[in-house]
């Protein structure tokens, strides 16, 4: 199986939906299918897959065309045998490796007579016997005998097939799970609306849009696929899928894909020299614009952002804009500038001097915890600083600690006031999951898709982090918006960040 092939298969497992198509309830989300009442949920790959893996197996060896022909073939002999019968012990004709087990006698002989037609069929099906636990075992063996010196090429055998299942969408898949389908189509005991109906199963796949009829059979085979309302036999069924894949990951080896060469585009040296040529004229317009020695919370802190957001950037920049801590630089980009316009749009001088007397509090309870209740020092703050910090505007004994939100808000909500939602959405949300170390973050970074079909497409660690997203751009681009926002404030400030390229 090609690793393209893998991608196109992990893609297909990745559902989306409209945000507006979710319903709020509380602050959560919830999905479409969700709003359904009553749902189960059933797993192609999980639980049926490993019954119709014969199926699959059938159409990589012997091509499909001929394989349909087969299983048309056993739809009719065995959906017939069964009608002659009344009052059959088998609810249903089903031909699943473990459904074939619950067959009369009778059905299960004209299966594998129909089956096994030709010398062919018998060498494609040879993977299942690498299965001590596969249901008839003894009867499968007849025809396929015992394994053979190299069970490496029937392990390979077997991962080509199930490469081609995987997607329960994909057309071989379909193909197997109408192989499913006909021969209790032609028992009589599914009861379709109309001859066209019937024909689109009889004479699959040759009659009638096939985007139409391909759904159909899939939604069908789901509801009969998983037991039929009957817990006796879905339980065995799952018992012999969890075997299946059990023996698959027992006697294979996970696949990790070689990572991605990540290149910088850039020059790094460069650019960052330009970020501290950057430093010194910001400095410059600081000093040029001075003219009281009071306390400006306002003007302080529009060159704090920048001076900040300047350091945030070059260390971004100067790690490649490639690594983890470039995306956690960008969610602090993003509420740096969402901060400062929002301090802006609310035009409330008053709210400047909050935001600075926040800070001066939060230094003030660092303290008072760092002399009060730990007893472990951290390495990374000096109590004294932190003492020089929380006094530096007022005495600490004076000042109050808020412990809740400055703006006695969030900072999505001071990012619709200030009108930057967008910033919020793109550079805010995400790269946070990534700070929190949220599931997706930590998958994204230390896991990658184990490219063995034979493990179900499940994860295991990469052989080093992955470095592939550039948020060099980004970088820049937030930082000039911050630097736009103290020209508005303080003009006139016209000098602006850029990535430098490496000589060609």
């Amino acid at each position: 199986m090609t690793q393209k092939r893998v991608r196109q298969q992990q893609k297909r497992k990745n559902s989306k939906g409209k945000i507006d198509s979710h319903r709020k309830e509380g602050s959560t989300l919830i999905s479409p299918f969700n709003q359904i009442s009553n749902t189960s949920y059933l797993s192609w790959i999980n639980d049926r897959l490993p019954c119709m893996v014969w199926a699959g197996l059938l159409i990589n060896g012997i091509g499909r065309e001929e394989a349909i022909e087969i299983f048309r073939k056993l739809g009719l002999h065995i959906g017939t045998l069964y009608r002659e019968v009344e009052n059959r012990n088998c609810k249903l004709p089903i031909v699943g490796v473990y459904g074939l087990s619950t067959l009369d006698d009778d059905l299960q002989e004209k299966f594998f007579e129909v089956l096994f037609t030709e010398e062919r069929v018998s060498h494609a099906l040879k993977p299942l016997i690498l299965f001590k636990d596969l249901p008839l075992f003894n009867k499968w063996a007849e025809y396929l005998g015992v394994v053979s010196d190299d069970e490496e090429v029937l392990w390979t055998n077997l991962a080509d097939a199930v490469a081609i299942l995987l997607d329960h969408q994909s057309q071989e898949a379909t193909d197997c799970r109408w192989a499913y389908m006909i021969p209790i189509v032609n028992s009589g005991k599914l009861r379709l609306q109309n001859e066209e109906q019937y024909r689109e199963y009889i004479e699959y796949p040759n009659y009638e849009d096939q985007r139409k009829v391909r759904p159909t059979i899939r939604a069908t085979e789901m509801n009969l696929g998983s037991g039929v309302m009957d817990d006796d036999y879905a339980q065995a069924k799952k018992a012999w899928s969890e075997k299946f894949w059990e023996e698959c990951k027992h006697n294979t080896e996970c696949f990790a894909p070689e990572p991605k060469n990540s290149s910088v585009d850039f020059d790094i040296t460069k650019t960052v020299s330009l970020m501290r040529e950057i430093w010194g004229d910001l400095l410059n317009h600081f000093l040029a614009t001075d003219k009281f020695t009071h306390v400006q919370a306002r003007r302080d802190a529009s060159f704090g952002f920048c001076f900040y957001a300047l350091t945030v950037t070059q260390e971004g920049l100067a790690s490649s804009g490639k690594l983890l801590t470039a995306k956690l630089a960008l969610r602090m980009l993003a509420e740096i500038y969402i901060t400062f316009k929002y301090l802006i749009s609310v035009r409330d001088e008053k709210l400047w001097d909050i935001y600075r007397s926040y800070g001066s509090g939060q230094a003030k309870l660092t303290f008072l915890k760092l002399d009060e209740v730990l007893t472990d020092q951290p390495g990374y703050i000096k109590k004294e600083n932190i003492e020089e910090l929380a006094n530096e505007d007022i005495y600490m004994d004076f000042q109050n600690i808020d412990l809740g939100n400055w703006a006695k808000t969030d900072l999505r909500t001071m990012s619709q006031v200030a009108r930057c939602k967008e910033v919020y959405d793109a550079y805010y949300s995400w790269p946070s999951s990534y700070a929190h170390g949220q599931w997706c973050a930590v998958r994204d970074v230390v896991f990658t898709t184990c490219y063995n079909p034979l493990h179900r497409l499940h994860r295991i660690p990469r052989p080093a982090p992955r470095y592939e997203d550039g948020a060099e751009n980004d970088l820049i681009l937030l930082f000039n918006k911050i630097l736009d926002l103290l020209n508005d404030v303080y003009p006139s400030f016209e000098r602006r960040a850029k990535l430098l390229q490496k000589p060609e």
